[in-house]
This record gives structure tokens, C-alpha cells and sequence, in this order.
């Protein structure tokens, strides 16, 4: 359990005061560094708000999201409106996983891997051949 009661512990403003706060400071582009500095606490200070009170995490993924929508929006005009190719290419790579060139020789590619023992000494390759003439032959087909 956490201490509660610990002297330095900084209290959040109440929550119906931040959360636009926090929401329009992440839609700006704010990390939680940044809307932490922005309340003169530390970013561990604003972790702990966040995990307390789940409206505040919420506020700030609802920030985050307005920021990329507004980023998305402004590449997808760039790339239908103004026909601008590099904005069109990264939203057709991002989005919809558009890869350059023919994919089908790797798609379809077999891979062998041999692996091969090191080399051995003469005196090493010797041990190995009588340990292996010296098996007892068996025979299989003996049933």
C-alpha cells in the first residue's frame, strides 16, 4: 500500500480543474515532462495523479488522440487536396502497410540452413573414426 501520508507528498489540483488542462496541453503536442513542468511538479509526481485518478490518464490519451487526428488530418489534405506525394506515400506505408517494389521473391523465398561442426586436429578426427568403427553393427532387419 502506498503512503498516503508522506510530508512531501503534493496533492493534484481537483481533478474537474485539470483535465482540460491536461487534455489541451497533450493535444498541443505536450509530454507528461511538459504538463508535469506546467504544474511545477515532478513527471513521477504526475504518474501518481494519473494512476489515482484514472480521469487524468484518461484526459491525457483523449489529448493525445486529438493531436494525431490533427496531424493525420493535415497529411491527408496535403496528400488529396494539394496532391503532395511524400504526405501520400507516408500515410499509404503508415496506414495501410504499402510496401515499394515487388514483395513476392521474399514472401515466397526458402531458407536452408547448415550448420557444420568446427575444424578438428588430426588427432580429434582419429578418436572420432575409431569410437565410430568400434560400434556394434546392428542389424535391423533382424524381425
Amino acid at each position: 500500500m502506498k503512503d498516503l501520508t508522506h510530508p512531501g507528498r503534493v496533492p493534484p489540483p481537483p481533478t474537474f480543474a485539470i483535465v482540460p488542462v491536461i487534455t489541451t496541453l497533450a493535444s498541443t503536442g505536450f509530454t507528461k515532462v511538459g504538463i508535469a513542468r506546467h504544474f511545477n511538479v515532478d513527471v513521477r509526481t504526475l504518474d501518481r495523479w494519473m494512476e489515482e485518478h484514472p480521469e487524468l490518464a484518461e484526459a491525457f490519451k483523449a489529448g493525445r488522440d486529438q493531436e494525431r487526428q490533427s496531424l493525420h488530418n493535415v497529411l491527408y489534405r496535403l496528400a488529396v487536396e494539394q496532391q503532395d506525394k511524400i504526405a501520400a506515400m507516408f500515410l499509404l506505408k503508415s496506414r495501410h502497410g504499402y510496401r515499394e517494389g515487388d514483395q513476392s521473391e521474399q514472401s515466397n523465398r526458402v531458407a536452408i540452413t547448415f550448420n557444420l561442426p568446427g575444424a578438428m586436429t588430426p588427432d580429434q578426427y582419429k578418436t572420432i573414426e575409431a569410437v565410430a568403427t568400434t560400434r556394434p553393427k546392428v542389424n535391423r532387419n533382424a524381425d
